[in-house]
């Protein structure tokens, strides 16, 4: 009698042990969670350069924002910050530092050549230089992020035929992964499939700000994968050789579109002074005999 009630003490110690261990990981893991997404709440924001400056012309902006073409050309620069990942950045913003240089470089020009056909050039290229600036950005970014996807595809689908889940084989990804924009997408994947989204909204999240073919392709293919109750692991493989083969195509069209890149600086620039050089001596030997 004794050891039957040993025996049970026991096996109810362990199986109490066992629950408050668990609820203590699990406790644990939402207050991680919990201080995770306070971080990214509370954090502050980079500052803008002549932030001074911009605040005004922000506020007559956004007052005149109901305007359509305005409201068209504001989506539009939204868009293009979105490419960026710059949340920090408003399509105001861009519009301010397109109204200070594109004034600032007018009245510059004005001042020192009295011509208004330049001060008209520095003003167009002032209005430009913040659209060429964050259209660059942009491309950079999406070059970078299409340039990682191949490798991150091939190591979700190691973990996936390891055994792991997608949002692990993800954690994995995060865990060695340098920083990068394709670092920065999958992270805010796992933040909403941990904050309770499906792993389906996320992905269609992510594929619609990032307007990529490559990602786009990614996020359906798991998502069918998901819905037909295809091997997971498989897909990531076949479309990680499917990326790495289009990665070929870019570097060839890359390549082969180099010669006509060329042509422009080689008249503008080089053959100029080349002529100069050769014919300069002729022509004035035959100015001054």
């Amino acid at each position: 009698m004794p050891t039957f009630l040993v025996f049970i003490t026991a096996f109810c110690a362990a199986y109490l042990a066992k629950e408050g261990a668990q609820w203590f990981l699990e406790r644990l893991e939402r207050q991680r969670h919990a201080l995770r997404l306070r971080n990214l709440r509370d954090k502050a924001p980079k500052s803008m350069p002549l932030q001074g400056l911009l605040q005004p012309i922000e506020n007559l902006l956004r007052l005149a924002g109901t305007e359509g073409s305005l409201r068209e050309y504001s989506a539009y620069l939204s868009r293009l910050i979105q490419r960026m990942n710059r949340p920090e950045i408003s399509s105001f913003h861009l519009i301010g530092y397109q109204l200070l240089l594109s004034m600032g470089s007018c009245f510059l020009f004005l001042l020192l050549s009295e011509s208004l056909f330049l001060s008209f050039a520095a003003f167009c290229l002032g209005a430009a230089l913040p659209l060429l600036w964050a259209n660059e950005q942009a491309l950079l970014r999406e070059k970078k992020l299409l340039r990682e996807l191949p490798n991150a595809l091939e190591i979700l689908s190691l973990c996936s035929e390891a055994g792991l889940t997608l949002e692990q084989g993800m954690d994995q990804y995060l865990r060695n992964a340098q920083k990068g924009p394709l670092k920065e997408e999958f992270s805010g994947i796992l933040e909403q499939t941990r904050s309770g989204a499906s792993r389906k909204s996320a992905l269609e999240a992510a594929s619609n700000r990032l307007k990529l073919t490559d990602f786009s392709l990614f996020s359906t293919s798991l998502i069918q994968a998901e819905r037909f109750g295809t091997g997971v692991s498989k897909t990531l493989r076949q479309l990680s050789l499917t990326m790495r083969d289009k990665q070929s195509q870019r570097a060839e069209k890359a390549v082969q579109e180099m010669p006509v890149k060329l042509l422009f600086p080689l008249i503008l620039c080089i053959m100029p002074v080349t002529f100069l050089i050769i014919f300069g001596p002729v022509l004035l030997q035959f100015l001054n005999p």
